[in-house]
């Protein structure tokens, strides 16, 4: 039994010809890259792992030198340590 080509039976194995050759030639240099980006972004996720614990302040450095308040009645430092102590158990 004798199968005869037509010509899209031609045609199609002509253009999986050349794409099987395009993807031969493009496949090295695509997985080169490929394990070249996934380096690159290991490698900043390391650096983001490293550096963040610096960067991250868990609480402040620094306390509160003033604070104003219409009320004259409590001096200046009891609005201090009470502002204080409502930012520390809101940051707990």
């Amino acid at each position: 039994m004798e199968h005869k080509m037509t010509f899209d039976d031609l045609w199609e194995q002509e253009e999986r010809q050349a794409l099987k050759k395009r993807l031969l030639h493009e496949y090295p240099a695509w997985k080169r890259h490929r394990a070249r980006r996934r380096a690159l972004a290991a490698i900043a996720l390391m650096a983001v792992v490293v550096l963040a614990p610096f960067t991250i302040h868990l609480s402040p450095s620094r306390g509160y030198d003033s604070v104003c308040c219409n009320r004259t009645t409590f001096p200046e430092s009891h609005w201090v340590d009470l502002s204080a102590a409502i930012l520390t158990i809101q940051t707990i």
